[in-house]
């Protein structure tokens, strides 16, 4: 914007100073002539004043009619569609030879598209179901290296099926009580918001569910809601802590 003000400053200062100049040119010419001073200044001051007003409306009016003459080639070609450059004798041609089927219309692929996307849905499907698999993995895998010391082989296998019952929202009556020794209350409440937290599959009254009914016997005496209360007490308290992401077991 500061470049086109400068531009339009150096034109009219052009065309002043050539207009001052011609002033001159026909006050020195007037004056050879035998005219006084004042009437040579007013013929100066008139044709200076001239020039400038007349190179105004000229420029004016020359920048009105270019751009008119320039919005209206721009609608012209607005208006030319690109069926319009097809001549009589290309559009003849084009419908004898769909009459005599030389020429036949692009159809939709309907029913490859219909295979794509069953594709794309089939790809979406199997990424979820293994991205689900890894979660159990990694949820299985922390629960057996954590309860090693505190359960007998036979108790961690089974710990490892109700993880996956949890986390498939299998119904908990298939799951099985299993016996821990050394650890508190509230090592299990960890235990049971850590998987809660990998799958997040539910609400945590579930998981409490999950714990009661995995660690029957050390939470007999508790109700399962406030198992739900105290989840994430004293996080890191305790031989089994809060941990927010099991990626790394």
């Amino acid at each position: 914007m500061k470049v086109k003000f400068f531009e339009y400053i150096a034109v009219y200062l052009s065309v002043y100073l050539v207009c001052i100049f011609v002033g001159i040119i026909g006050r020195l010419v007037l004056l050879e002539k035998g005219a006084d001073e004042y009437t040579a200044g007013v013929f100066f001051w008139i044709s200076t004043g001239f020039g400038v007003l007349m190179f105004a409306i000229l420029s004016l009016f020359l920048n009105e009619l270019a751009a008119g003459i320039l919005n209206r080639f721009l609608k012209a070609e607005k208006k030319q569609s690109p069926e319009s450059l097809i001549t009589s004798e290309d559009l003849v041609k084009i419908e004898e030879g769909l009459q005599n089927g030389l020429i036949k219309p692009e159809m939709p692929e309907s029913k490859n598209s219909a295979l794509d996307i069953e594709k794309i849905r089939e790809e979406r499907q199997n990424a979820a179901r293994n991205q689900k698999q890894e979660r159990i993995d990694t949820a299985i895998r922390y629960a057996k290296r954590e309860f090693a010391l505190y359960v007998s082989d036979e108790d961690l296998e089974q710990l490892g099926r109700n993880i996956i019952i949890y986390a498939e929202g299998i119904n908990f009556e298939n799951i099985k009580p299993v016996k821990v020794k050394d650890l508190s209350n509230l090592d299990l409440y960890h235990f049971g918001w850590n998987i809660w937290n990998c799958f997040k599959a539910s609400r945590q009254d579930r998981a409490a569910q999950f714990l009661k009914l995995t660690f029957a016997d050390a939470l007999k005496d508790v109700e399962q809601k406030s198992i739900k209360t105290h989840l994430k007490d004293d996080e890191q308290k305790g031989l089994l802590k809060i941990v927010e992401d099991l990626t790394y077991f």
